[in-house]
């Protein structure tokens, strides 16, 4: 059986040929999409501790647990997170008036947007 043709590593503007699609030796760490606790601190650290845990429960109870940006769309979609409103990284607090339930694909979508303007690209 032939062997598969070498691809270019994902890393941008890398051009080294890997046998098998993902990263070049050097870029190899950037394979990991995910960082355990130890690298980026417990949820604790984070500050997603037991008050979290309570304010979640509290949102998702307001908003009779379905998603708050849908349902201002008229669609009814079951929320499975609870999303801060204005992000902590722009000011946003802890609230419970700064807090929404949220499902997966507008949190996804509002994430990315955020992500962006992070970036500089508003």
């Amino acid at each position: 059986m032939p062997k598969k043709a070498p691809t270019q590593c994902r890393h941008y503007g890398c051009g080294r040929l890997v046998a098998t699609p993902g990263y070049c030796a050097e870029h190899a760490s950037e394979a990991v999409g995910w960082q355990s606790d130890r690298l980026r601190g417990s949820r604790h650290a984070r500050g997603y501790g037991t008050a979290w845990t309570k304010l979640r429960r509290e949102a998702l109870a307001r908003d009779n647990g379905l998603c708050v940006p849908c349902r201002k769309k008229g669609r009814i979609a079951r929320a499975v997170a609870v999303d801060h409103i204005v992000s902590k990284a722009e000011g946003g607090t802890d609230e419970l008036t700064n807090l929404q339930s949220i499902c997966k694909p507008c949190h996804d979508a509002k994430t990315s947007t955020e992500a962006a303007r992070g970036r500089g690209r508003r």
